[in-house]
C-alpha cells in the first residue's frame, strides 16, 4: 500500500502542477445531476503544457530561455497521463447548461482537485473512496469553457453496453411508475440515481441494502434464467457454458462493475471454466481467486464497503450454512424453503454485522423478517424484470401485462421496507466497536465452528492458556488503570466545514459541545453525515452539556440532528432577541425529546467539575439590536486549573466594545486559548479584544475553499503579531488540545 500511495502522491502532484494547461479527455461514465452541477468520470487523452514551460530538448530552459527547476523539468517531461481517470464538477451555467453522453472527447483548461483525506478523527476519507474507483481527483470546469470535439470515442462493444443499458432505463421507465421504475432498474443493473434518498435509507435500514447492489442472489437468478433457455434450446453443454460465460462479463460491464456484481459473476465464471474443464469446482478457491483477481486489478477495492459486505456475507454462508442447516432436519417444502432462507441470513448477517458496525455505527435486527418477507419474490422480480425488458423490445404492448404485474411486486417489496425500517429494531446506534471487538467476534464464530478441535486445544494447551489470559487480563487492567490516574482535559475542535463545533471531555469524563455546524446552504446534514458519526467513533453517545451560542445554521445545525439521535442531559442557550426558523425547530425537539435547557446570561457560572467550570461574559439582559443574532452570541470562558479558553460565537465589532468596555478594570478576558469570533471575519477579532485576551493559540473554524473570504488577512496579521500560534479547520482539520494538570498545552493535528 505505501508503494500504491507513493505513485498516487506522485500522480496528485503532477496534475497541481500542470493546471491550467489544456488537456482532452473522454467521458466514460453517464452524468449525475446534482444541484449546481453534473458529474462525469473522465479518463485523460494528453494533457499539452504551455508554452511558457515547455522544454527545449535536452534542456533545462523554457523556450523563451527561462530557466527551470528540477521539478518543473521532470513533471514536464512526464508523458505519462494517458489513462488517469478523474471525476469532472461541470458547473451548470444560466445561458449553457451542457450535458455531456458516454464516449465524448472533451478538451478543457485543467482546474485539478486534489481529493481530501480524512479530515477528523475516523472521518470519511475521500482519497480511498475514490482509489476504490481508481479514480485521483476532480476537476471542475463550467459549461461555458468545455468543448466537445468528438462523439463515440470509447470502443464499439462499450458503447452497445451503453446504448443497451440507455435502453432499458428508457423502456422500463416508459412501462412502470417513477417510483416502482427506480427501484426496478436498481435490482436489475444496479443503478440507484433515480432511487429517492428516503427509500435508500429504508432499504438500508431494513437489511435490503443487497437487492439494490445487484448482489450474488440476483446473480444466481439470471444463470438459473440462461441455463434454463439453453436447456430448453437444446444447445450442446459446453456452448451453453461458454455463451453463459460471455453474457456474466457483458452483465458486470453493464451493471458497472461492482464489487457485489464482480464477486457473483467471477466466482459463477471459475465454476463454469472447471465444468469445461471436467474439474470439480470448489467454492472456497473460487472465493479466494476472484477477490484475488480484483485485488490484483485495484488492491484498494479492499477498502471498498461493497467489497468487505459481498465478500464477508459470502464467507459466512459458505462458511456456517451447512453447520447451522444440519442442526435441525425438516421435511416439509414450504417450511424447510423459509427455514433456508433464515439460515442464510443469519450466517451472511452474523458474518457482516462488525462491518456494519464499523461503518454505520448501527445494528438492525430486522433482517429476518425483511429477508424472509421479500426473498421470495426476489428472484422472480428479477427474471420478470428482464423478460419485460426483453418483450418490449419487440412489442411494447406485450410487456405491459408484465409491467402490471411487476408494479405490484415491486410496490410490495417498497412496503416491506417501510414497515420493517419503521420498527424501533430497525436502526439501533451503537458507538465504532474496537478492532479487538472485531477479532474478538470473528475468533468467537471460528472457535465455536471448530468446537471439537478448539476442544481437544484447550485441553492439551490448558496451563499456558490460562497464563495468557492471566497476562491478557493484566495488560488490559493496567493499561486501563494508567489512562484514568493520567486523565487530561480534552479539546477537540471539530472540522465541520464552514461553522464552527468544539467538543470537550474533562477528566472525570464530563462530556460538552459547543455548537454543531451546519450549512447555510445546500442540503448536506452536517449533524447526520459529519458530528453524529465523529461522536461515535469517539465512542460516545451521550453528551452531559450542549451549549448554542447562537442560532445560525452553522452553528445549530449539526446539534439539532443530534438532539434527535442521541441522549443529551443539558442544552445551554442565551435570551433570543429573534425567533428564527432554527430556534422554532429546536423548541419543537426540545418538547418532544423533553431535554433540560439552561437560559444563561453574562455573570453565570456552570461548574462542570472540581477543577473545570464555564463562566459567561456575553450577552447581558439588554441585547444588541445590530445583527442579532451574531452579536448576542453566547461569549464565554472554560477555566481548568490555570488554563483557559474563549468561546467567541460570531460576535462582531460592536459586541466585542460592549466585552472591553463591561470588563475593562478586570483581566477576566485574558486567555490561554482563544476560539476567533466568527471564523476570521473582518468584522471581528478587533485589535483592542486581541490585546486584552492576549491569547497563546488561535483556533478558526473556516470551510476550506470558503466563498466568504474566511479567515480575513487582516485579522491573520493581528493575531500574528501577538506571536499567537493560529490553526485553522481549512488547513489542519480537526484539531486536539490536551491540557495535562500542570496545565500545559499540547496540540496536534489531522494535517
Amino acid at each position: 500500500m505505501y508503494i500504491l500511495n507513493n505513485n498516487y502522491n506522485k500522480n496528485y502532484e503532477a496534475l497541481e502542477h500542470l493546471n491550467e494547461q489544456y488537456c482532452t479527455a473522454i467521458v466514460i461514465s453517464e452524468g449525475e445531476e446534482k444541484e449546481y452541477k453534473y458529474v462525469y468520470e473522465i479518463e485523460i487523452l494528453n494533457i499539452k503544457t504551455n508554452k511558457n514551460i515547455e522544454l527545449k530538448d535536452n534542456s533545462n530552459t523554457d523556450k523563451n530561455g527561462n530557466e527551470l527547476n528540477k521539478k518543473d523539468e521532470k513533471i514536464v517531461q512526464n508523458k505519462n497521463y494517458k489513462g488517469i481517470k478523474l471525476l469532472l464538477n461541470l458547473k451548470k451555467s444560466d445561458n449553457n447548461n451542457l450535458v455531456l453522453n458516454y464516449g465524448d472527447k472533451i478538451g478543457f483548461y485543467l482546474e485539478y482537485q486534489k481529493p481530501n483525506a480524512a479530515r477528523n478523527y475516523m472521518g470519511f476519507d475521500y482519497s480511498n473512496y475514490l482509489k476504490t474507483k481508481k479514480i485521483l481527483g476532480t476537476v471542475n470546469v463550467e459549461s461555458n469553457n468545455l468543448q466537445v470535439i468528438s462523439h463515440n470515442n470509447t470502443n464499439a462493444i462499450l458503447n452497445k453496453i451503453y446504448s443497451l443499458k440507455n435502453i432499458m432505463k428508457q423502456k422500463i421507465n416508459e412501462l412502470l411508475p417513477k417510483e416502482t421504475a427506480g427501484l426496478c432498474i436498481g435490482m436489475l443493473i444496479g443503478e440507484t440515481s433515480n432511487i429517492e434518498e428516503s427509500m435508500q435509507e429504508d432499504f438500508r435500514d431494513s437489511n435490503l441494502s443487497h437487492i439494490l447492489a445487484v448482489s450474488g442472489a440476483n446473480v444466481s437468478y439470471i444463470i438459473i434464467s440462461i441455463t434454463y433457455i439453453f436447456n430448453k434450446m437444446c444447445f450442446r453443454k459446453k456452448l451453453s457454458k461458454i455463451i453463459s460465460i460471455i453474457l456474466l462479463i457483458l452483465f458486470m460491464l453493464l451493471t458497472g462493475c461492482t464489487s457485489s456484481v464482480n464477486r457473483a459473476c467471477i466466482m459463477a465464471i471459475l465454476m463454469l471454466i472447471a465444468e469445461l474443464l471436467n474439474r470439480k469446482s470448489d467454492v472456497y478457491n473460487n472465493l479466494a481467486l476472484s477477490a484475488l483477481i480484483l485485488l490484483i486489478i485495484n488492491p484498494y477495492s479492499i477498502l471498498d464497503i461493497g467489497f468487505q459486505l459481498s465478500y464477508m456475507g459470502t464467507i459466512g454462508i459458505v462458511f456456517l450454512h451447512d453447520k447451522i442447516s444440519n442442526i435441525v432436519q425438516i421435511k416439509n417444502k414450504i417450511i424447510k424453503y423459509f427455514f433456508e432462507m433464515i439460515i442464510v441470513t443469519t450466517c451472511a448477517n452474523l458474518a457482516i454485522i462488525p462491518i456494519m458496525m464499523f461503518h454505520f455505527n448501527t445494528v438492525s435486527l430486522t433482517f429476518y423478517f425483511s429477508n424472509v418477507l421479500a426473498g421470495p419474490i426476489l428472484g422472480a422480480v428479477v427474471i420478470i424484470g428482464f423478460i419485460m425488458f426483453f418483450l418490449s423490445l419487440i412489442l411494447n404492448s406485450l410487456a405491459i401485462p408484465i409491467a402490471f404485474i411487476l408494479n405490484i411486486m415491486l410496490k410490495f417489496i417498497i412496503k416491506i421496507a417501510e414497515l420493517t425500517a419503521s420498527l424501533p429494531i430497525s436502526k439501533i446506534l451503537i458507538t465504532t466497536p474496537s478492532i479487538w471487538f472485531i477479532i474478538i467476534w470473528y475468533a468467537t464464530i471460528i472457535i465455536l465452528y471448530y468446537k471439537e478441535k478448539a476442544k481437544k486445544f484447550y485441553l492439551k494447551n490448558k496451563k499456558n492458556l490460562k497464563i495468557a489470559v492471566i497476562c491478557i487480563l493484566i495488560i488490559v487492567l493496567t493499561s486501563n488503570l494508567v489512562i484514568k490516574l493520567n486523565k487530561d482535559l480534552k479539546i477537540y475542535f471539530i472540522d465541520v466545514g464552514q461553522g464552527d463545533s468544539c467538543l470537550i471531555v474533562t477528566p472525570t469524563n464530563k462530556k460538552i459541545l459547543i455548537d454543531g455546524g451546519g450549512s447555510e446552504f445546500g442540503s448536506f446534514d452536517v449533524g447526520e453525515k459529519t458530528l453524529l458519526p465523529y461522536l461515535l467513533d469517539r465512542k460516545i453517545k451521550k453528551l452531559d452539556y450542549v451549549l448554542i451560542s447562537h442560532f445560525d445554521s452553522d452553528h445549530v445545525g449539526g446539534i439539532l440532528t443530534l438532539m434527535e439521535k442521541i441522549q443529551i442531559e443539558k442544552i445551554i442557550i442565551c435570551k433570543q432577541g429573534e425567533v428564527s426558523e432554527n430556534y422554532k425547530k429546536f423548541l419543537k425537539i426540545l418538547k418532544s425529546k423533553k431535554i433540560k435547557v439552561q437560559i444563561v446570561k453574562a455573570k453565570d457560572k456552570i461548574s462542570i467539575d472540581k477543577d473545570t467550570f464555564f463562566y459567561i461574559l456575553h450577552p447581558a439582559n439588554e441585547l444588541i439590536k445590530d445583527n442579532i443574532l451574531n452579536n448576542n452570541s453566547i461569549v464565554t470562558k472554560l477555566y481548568y486549573r490555570n488554563f483557559s479558553i474563549l468561546f467567541t460565537g460570531d460576535i462582531e465589532e460592536i459586541a466585542e466594545k460592549e466585552l472591553i468596555k463591561k470588563y475593562e478594570s478586570s483581566s477576566i478576558l485574558r486567555s490561554t486559548v482563544l476560539k476567533v469570533g466568527h471564523h476570521g471575519s473582518k468584522t471581528s477579532s478587533t485589535k483592542e479584544l486581541l490585546e486584552k485576551v492576549k491569547p497563546k493559540i488561535a483556533l478558526i473554524g473556516v470551510g476550506e475553499n470558503n466563498n466568504f473570504g474566511h479567515p480575513n488577512s487582516e485579522v491573520l496579521n493581528r493575531l500574528n503579531s501577538l506571536n499567537c500560534k493560529i490553526y485553522r479547520t481549512d488547513l489542519n482539520g480537526e484539531i486536539v488540545l490536551t491540557i495535562d494538570k500542570n496545565s500545559k498545552v499540547y496540540v496536534n493535528t489531522m494535517f
